[in-house]
C-alpha cells in the first residue's frame, strides 16, 4: 500500500528563506519526493523542521487524504504499480492541478497550456513550428475574446464554430485567398489537444481528465491545392533590371531597393531561405556554408549544404557583408531577428483596422511585374523549375541542391561523400540561362 507524508527538508531552504513543503510517497519500499506549491517560513516551522502552522498541517492533510482516496479508487491495480506510476497517478493532486480525486473535476486552461509548450519549442530552436502554434492559438484567442478557455469547451460544435468565424474573417478582409486558414489554424490546435490528452490520460491506469476527442467529429477543410510561385524566367531578369529607388530618408532601410536585392540574391544562392540568410555565418573560399535551419534539427546531417557565390552574386555578397565578421551578412544588425527580416522583403502591412492593405517591398515589386502577391519563396520555387524545366538538371540534383531527402536514397546516401560540384555545375546553367541567354 502506498503510504504519503508531508515534510519539509531543512538543507531545501531557498535564498528568500522559504522552503517547499513535499509530499514523500512510498510504495514497495521506494520512496519519491513531490513538491507541492507550498511554501513556508522557519516561523511556520519546529525546531525539528516539522509543519507546526495549522494552515498549512490542513491544507497537507487534505492533499494526502485525496491522494490515499485515488490510491483506494485504483486498489485492484495498485498492487501491479511500481512506485513512479504511483506517483503518475497522484501528482496533479500533489502540484494543485487536480483539486481532488473525482477526475470529472479536472480542467486545463488550454491557452496556457499551449502558451508553455510553445516557449519550450522556441527553447529548442523550432520557431517555424512555434510560430505556426501561436498563429493559430492567437486566433483561437481572438475568437473566443478572452484568454482562459477550458479544454472542456474544446467541442465538435465549438470547433466548427471557430472555422465558420475564420471563414467570415478571411472574406471581410478580403485575405488568405487560398484558403488556409481554416485548415492550418484548427490542424496545429488539433496537434495541441491530442497532446494534452497523451500527457494528461493514461488509460493503463484508467485516468482520463480528458475524454473528448471533438476533432474526430470535425471534417477539418482540406487545404487549397499549392499556389503556383515559381516565376517566369522575363519575369525574374525583370525583377533584376529594375532600377535603384531614391532613398528619401537615409535612415531608413529603403524597402523596395532591399526587397529586389534579396529575391536576387536568394536565387543566385539557390532559393536560400530568409532565415538561412539572416543566421549564415560561415563564408570561405567564395562559398557559403550553413545549416538549414527549417530542417536542422530533424536530419541527422543537419541539413549542411555549401554554396559557391558566383561572379553575379558577388557585388550584392559584399554589400551586404557583415564588417565584423560575425556572420555571413550584415542583416542581424539592421533587423530584430529573422522574422521582421522576413517581413521587411515581404512586404504586406494593415492599418489600425487590420483592413486596409500597404504594398512595400515584394508586393510592390510584384505589381510591377504582374505577380499577385509576390513572395520570397518564390525565388526557391523559381530556381527548381527553371533547373528542371529549362535547363535540364536531373531531380536528384535538384532535390540536393535545395537540400531535400529523398525517401528512396537515404540509405544510399549514407554512403556518398558531400561534394558540393554538382550543384555548382547546375547553379552555374540556372544563371547562365536567365542572365546570359541570347534571344534567337
Amino acid at each position: 500500500m502506498a503510504t504519503f507524508k508531508a515534510i519539509v527538508k531543512k538543507h531545501h531552504k531557498k535564498q528568500d528563506g522559504t522552503y517547499n513543503v513535499k509530499i514523500r510517497v512510498t510504495h514497495a519500499g521506494i520512496v519519491r519526493f513531490l513538491s507541492t506549491n507550498l511554501y513556508v517560513t522557519a516561523e511556520d516551522l519546529t525546531r525539528s523542521v516539522k509543519l507546526k502552522n495549522q494552515k498549512y498541517i490542513d491544507v497537507t492533510d487534505n492533499i494526502i487524504k485525496n491522494c490515499r482516496n485515488l490510491c483506494n479508487d485504483n486498489a485492484t491495480i495498485l498492487g501491479k504499480m511500481n512506485v513512479d506510476d504511483v506517483v503518475k497517478l497522484v501528482s496533479d493532486i500533489i502540484s494543485g492541478r487536480q483539486q481532488n480525486t473525482n477526475d470529472n473535476n479536472f480542467d486545463l486552461n488550454f491557452v496556457r497550456y499551449g502558451r508553455e509548450h510553445i516557449q519550450t519549442l522556441k527553447s529548442e530552436n523550432h520557431t517555424g513550428n512555434a510560430r505556426s502554434y501561436e498563429n493559430a492559438l492567437n486566433n483561437l484567442e481572438k475568437f473566443v475574446g478572452r484568454s482562459n478557455i477550458s479544454i472542456h469547451e474544446i467541442t465538435a460544435t465549438f470547433i466548427k464554430d471557430w472555422i465558420n468565424w475564420i471563414k467570415q474573417q478571411s472574406a471581410a478582409r478580403n485575405m488568405d485567398k487560398g484558403g488556409r486558414a481554416e485548415s492550418l489554424y484548427p490542424s496545429n490546435i488539433r496537434a495541441l489537444h491530442n497532446k494534452a490528452k497523451n500527457e494528461f490520460n493514461d488509460e493503463d491506469l484508467g485516468i482520463i481528465r480528458i475524454p473528448l476527442s471533438p476533432f474526430k467529429r470535425v471534417k477539418l477543410p482540406s487545404l487549397p491545392e499549392h499556389r503556383e510561385r515559381a516565376l517566369e524566367v522575363e519575369q525574374i531578369r525583370k525583377i533584376c533590371e529594375l532600377p535603384d529607388r531614391k532613398i528619401v530618408n537615409k535612415k531608413v532601410n529603403n524597402r523596395f531597393n532591399f526587397a529586389r536585392d534579396m529575391f536576387v540574391l536568394s536565387f543566385g544562392l539557390i532559393g536560400m531561405n530568409a532565415a538561412d540568410l539572416y543566421n549564415c555565418d560561415e563564408y570561405n573560399n567564395g562559398r557559403i556554408t550553413y545549416k538549414r535551419k527549417k530542417v536542422t534539427n530533424r536530419r541527422a546531417d543537419k541539413a549542411k549544404i555549401s554554396i559557391k557565390v558566383e561572379p553575379e552574386l558577388q557585388e550584392l555578397v559584399n554589400r551586404y557583408r557583415d564588417p565584423d565578421k560575425k556572420r555571413v551578412f550584415c542583416f542581424y544588425k539592421m533587423y530584430s531577428n529573422e522574422n521582421t527580416f522576413s517581413s521587411a522583403i515581404n512586404g504586406r502591412k494593415y492599418d489600425n483596422t487590420n483592413s486596409k492593405i500597404k504594398s512595400f517591398g515584394l508586393k510592390e515589386i510584384g505589381k510591377i511585374i504582374s505577380v499577385d502577391d509576390l513572395e520570397f519563396y518564390a525565388a526557391r520555387h523559381s530556381w527548381a523549375s527553371i533547373a528542371l524545366n529549362n535547363v535540364g538538371i536531373d531531380k536528384y540534383t535538384v532535390h540536393t541542391a535545395l537540400n531535400h531527402v529523398i525517401e528512396e536514397m537515404k540509405v544510399t546516401d549514407m554512403y556518398i561523400k558531400k561534394d558540393w560540384t554538382q550543384i555548382d555545375k547546375a547553379n552555374r546553367k540556372v544563371l547562365d540561362y536567365v542572365f546570359h541567354f541570347e534571344k534567337s
